[in-house]
This record gives structure tokens, C-alpha cells and sequence, in this order.
């Protein structure tokens, strides 16, 4: 399911900083809310893109730990420093993920909030 994202999420990343703005804009000029409604499609793209990586991430430093423990590549200290960098390196996939919610319950809140 990821995969079958990449590329749908690319083109919506590269433009969802052109349709927030415009969007905004058109808000506060036009008071029409459709270019705001696209940028909300393209931030749940890659919100939801982030929530299905972070399983892949997680598993992807299991994968990496195991490997060390099994191979004997690091020991001891090494192995924990190693363990502790694959863990915060997992983790910046869920700060990641929640930036990306956070910005669409945003753009949600500013779509139905100046409906009313």
C-alpha cells in the first residue's frame, strides 16, 4: 500500500505549500473555500502516508537490531548505542507523523470554522 502512494504523494507534497497559501488566500479574498479543500486532500495524502510508514520504519530498526545481535557486529555498549540511534531514528517518523496530522487537523479546522 505504501508503494501504491509514492507517487501520488509526491506530486501532492511538491504542491501542498502552493495550495495552503493560495487557499488561505482565497479564503480571505474570494471566500471561496475549494482551493483549500484541494490543499486538505493533499496534506491527508501525506498525513496518511506518514501513519503507514511508521510501521515499515519500526520494523526496518527491528530488522537492524537483530542483524547486529545475530552478526556480533556490536557488543555490549556498541550494540546499546546502536539500539538507542535506530530507536530515535524511528521515532523522527512519528514526530514527522504527527506534524502531519496536526497540519491537516489545522487546515480542517480552518475549512469548517469559517463556514460558520
Amino acid at each position: 500500500m505504501r508503494s501504491s502512494l509514492v507517487p501520488v504523494v509526491t506530486i501532492a507534497a511538491s504542491l501542498q505549500q502552493y495550495l495552503f497559501m493560495f487557499g488561505i488566500a482565497g479564503l480571505g479574498f474570494f471566500k471561496s473555500p475549494i482551493l483549500l479543500v484541494i490543499a486538505l486532500v493533499a496534506f491527508g495524502l501525506t498525513t496518511v502516508f506518514s501513519l503507514i510508514t511508521l510501521p515499515v520504519e519500526f520494523d526496518a530498526s527491528h530488522r537492524a537490531l537483530v542483524w547486529l545481535d545475530n552478526s556480533g557486529f556490536a557488543r555490549g555498549q556498541e550494540y546499546a548505542g546502536a539500539k538507542d540511534a535506530l530507536t530515535w531514528a524511528a521515532m523522527t517518523y512519528v514526530s514527522a507523523a504527527l506534524a502531519a496530522l496536526v497540519q491537516f487537523l489545522y487546515l480542517l479546522w480552518m475549512l469548517v470554522g469559517n463556514r460558520n
